[in-house]
């Protein structure tokens, strides 16, 4: 049993795929180690995992400020780890939090370089600390984990990080949450959803998450697939959420698109199985848990043909050009006008999502460690 300490500070309320990343790996490691975890106190409060291995630190509300957090969790936390408390730092978000030195061994997790992909994703400083900051103070740190190849590649492209020194750790997802045998009926009846529906769970982010194009592509389908299917986009507001709302509200098919804002876990596996196809036109992703849900839960899935999906959704998936609407609208006509093609989908996504395992991913991080003590 190894004692561990792990930074949260990159939590979001719980709201996020790093969020998301970070309550699995807590709750897989703490079956059999000790763990410290670092939350900002309103974050602690809403942290779903509890324990006797698990004890919460929490840091003073301030660094709730990102930039403060940033710079507090580079140059001051290092000090305040003492080696003879902990055997390991596990960093679940070395995008968004890294330390200047390691008093400790540390392994770092890395999920992507979307700001590279995507123009003014965030503020100019947040584009600032990850073009010029991260990449120095990454290359500090023990052990570097990608959860894709992909992420892996934009490493070395755009931070000319050694390859050799980046260890591809496949993210997992819930084996025993995720499967094609919910019943739909109650969540369907909680979410007002009265026809069959194409399904997209990502915060609303424009334009990363380019629900704007997804919403043109469905106002191009032909009038009997509008009229039968709905549109259903399940994740909390985010960065240009207004943008996605404002043409929705005014768009010719507003009655068959709803928002469902963030949605609790409980509601997740029945919402996935209800769906007729799932339908993942991000411009960016590290990974994309969501994806192996959906194929997990016996949905047919269709995704953007860049990033890290088409390597995880293999031959189970449908891909195309995220950027052309005519593109995204003719893949989902196809796939839906074609039951035997479904059911191919579905078989292959069961034997894709095989690779995925967050015990095998914790067991990664431990060796990892294993093998620099």
């Amino acid at each position: 049993m190894y004692r561990i300490f792990i930074s949260g500070l990159a939590y979001d309320r719980g709201k996020s795929g790093i969020a998301d990343y970070t309550n699995n790996v807590i709750r897989e490691l703490s079956k059999e180690h000790k763990l410290t975890i670092l939350m900002l106190p309103d974050e602690a409060e809403i942290f779903p995992i509890s324990n006797a291995n698990i004890q919460i630190v929490k840091a003073h509300k301030i660094l709730s400020r990102a930039l403060l957090s940033m710079f507090w969790h580079l140059f001051i936390l290092p000090f305040k780890i003492k080696r003879s408390d902990f055997d390991f730092i596990f960093l679940p978000a070395g995008n968004r939090r890294l330390l200047s030195f390691y008093p400790v061994p540390g392994v770092v997790t890395f999920h992507d370089l979307s700001q590279f992909h995507i123009e003014n994703k965030y503020d100019g400083f947040r584009m600032f600390y990850i073009k010029k900051i991260v990449p120095f103070f990454l290359k500090k740190a023990p052990v570097v984990m990608a959860i894709s190849k992909n992420t892996a590649d934009d490493m070395v492209n755009f931070y000319h990080f050694d390859r050799n020194r980046i260890e591809i750790n496949y993210n997992g997802y819930n084996e025993k949450a995720f499967n094609s045998q919910h019943p739909t009926e109650a969540v369907k009846e909680e979410y007002s959803l009265n026809k069959p529906y194409l399904l997209y769970i990502a915060r609303i982010e424009h334009p990363g998450k380019n629900h704007l194009r997804l919403i043109r592509a469905f106002e191009m389908l032909p009038q009997s697939i509008r009229e039968y299917y709905d549109l259903v986009f399940a994740g909390s507001d985010w960065n240009g959420a207004k943008v996605v709302h404002d043409y929705a509200e005014k768009s010719e098919v507003k009655d068959s698109i709803h928002f469902l804002g963030f949605v609790p876990d409980d509601d997740l596996p029945p919402l996935y199985c209800g769906a007729e196809l799932y339908v993942f036109p991000s411009l960016y992703e590290g990974f994309g848990i969501p994806l192996v849900e959906a194929m997990a839960s016996g949905v047919p899935c269709i995704c953007s043909d860049r990033s890290s999906l088409p390597e995880v959704g293999g031959d189970a998936v449908r891909l195309f050009n995220p950027e052309t609407v005519d593109s995204i609208a003719q893949t989902i006509a196809e796939v839906l006008g074609n039951d035997e093609l479904k059911a191919d989908m579905r078989r292959k996504g069961f034997t894709m999502i095989k690779r995925f395992s967050w015990k095998r991913h914790v067991e990664k991080i431990i060796s990892s460690y294993e093998n620099i003590k």
